[in-house]
């Protein structure tokens, strides 16, 4: 759903602020809960999402982009820090020392190495290459393991 209004950007941006908080905050936060499994961090999260709204409220007016959309990738940039392991950066570490990666419906459904690929990609960003050299295997075994992931995400739902 694209961001609807009768006016410029600049001229009303609190109200553009709060239609979308309006619209979606729920939403976003239902999401973050899901990610982080506790309603004080993802309200939290919320709040820094929505902090810096304002910041980029001319993204949300751009020709196709989906507001929701939107929120939920400024989200997952505010949650990034929430993901990393500040001793290693090894996406195997993050994935076995973050319990609320571990207890994710999800992501307890994965395989080990499905766990690596995804939370590599998904919540640090990592490209297919990069991911592949960390954990040794060709980039179509990687592309394999994520295709499965989002299978077992299609699937649990």
């Amino acid at each position: 759903m694209q961001l609807q209004t009768s006016g410029e950007v600049g001229g009303s941006k609190l109200s553009s602020v709060n239609n979308l908080y309006n619209n979606y905050a729920g939403m976003l936060l239902g999401y973050l809960f899901e990610v982080v499994k506790s309603r004080s961090v993802a309200e939290q999260y919320l709040m820094l999402v929505f902090n810096d709204v304002p910041n980029e409220i001319e993204e949300f007016y751009k020709p196709g982009v989906n507001a929701f959309c939107r929120l939920q990738l400024m989200a997952r940039k505010k949650m990034a820090s929430f993901f990393e392991n500040t001793e290693d950066h090894n996406t195997h570490n993050a994935v076995q020392n973050n319990v609320f990666i571990v207890k994710n419906k999800f992501i307890k459904e994965m395989t080990p190495d499905q766990q690596l690929v995804f939370c590599g990609a998904h919540w640090h960003g990592k490209s297919i290459s990069k991911l592949a050299a960390e954990i040794g295997k060709p980039e179509e075994a990687v592309r394999k393991l994520l295709k499965e992931c989002f299978t077992i995400i299609r699937v649990a739902k």
